[in-house]
């Protein structure tokens, strides 16, 4: 169940990890399968955690704590649903012209 806010649906943050000191950062209102669903890519180096926005901001930034991490993604508007799809718009018909002789 998705929950209304006056900006829009409240993001339900995840992090998934990869590895040692590395975490993928997905929102779980959107389908697993839809790369929309993936919010950032999250990186532990010697003093910070790196993390590589791949939705909604664009680049990178350094963070201290992961909670900074979230809190960041939290400002961030959830992605919106993509249009569901419709029937194609028809191409009207012409005859084939016919060669001058």
């Amino acid at each position: 169940m998705t929950m209304f806010m006056a900006e829009g649906p409240v993001r339900q943050l995840e992090l998934v990890p990869l590895g040692e000191g590395a975490w993928r950062l997905c929102d779980r209102n959107v389908p697993e399968g839809d790369p929309a669903s993936v919010v950032a890519y999250v990186e532990q180096s010697e003093q910070f955690l790196e993390v590589v926005w791949v939705h909604g901001r664009v680049g990178w930034a350094r963070f201290t704590r992961l909670s900074e991490v979230l809190d960041a993604a939290m400002t961030e508007p959830a992605p919106t649903p993509a249009p569901r799809a419709r029937r194609p718009v028809e191409i009207p018909h012409f005859a084939p012209r016919l060669a001058p002789r």
